[in-house]
């Protein structure tokens, strides 16, 4: 199956927004980061579907809820650098 011009597309941004997100992290600031993750695994999701790439999908839901457990400790608990 050949891909759209979207769908090909959207799969750049969401690798950038993920590198991006993982890059954020890194530096310290895992509240932001993990919320950009999320958006991120969003786009796979929406790839995922559009190409029928269901294992994608699924994968990506699964990275989403590791990333709504990290926005949920980070932001709202407030666990700070692992302490």
């Amino acid at each position: 199956m050949e891909r759209t011009k979207f769908q090909k597309f959207l799969e750049i941004v969401a690798s950038v927004i993920g590198v991006l997100a993982l890059l954020i992290t890194a530096l310290g600031y895992p509240q932001v980061g993990f919320v950009i993750a999320l958006f991120a695994s969003a786009l796979y999701a929406t790839y995922g579907y559009l190409t029928k790439q269901y294992g994608i999908m699924v994968s990506s839901l699964i990275y989403g809820t590791v990333e709504i457990v990290g926005i949920i400790r980070w932001v709202f608990i407030g666990v700070n650098n692992g302490s």
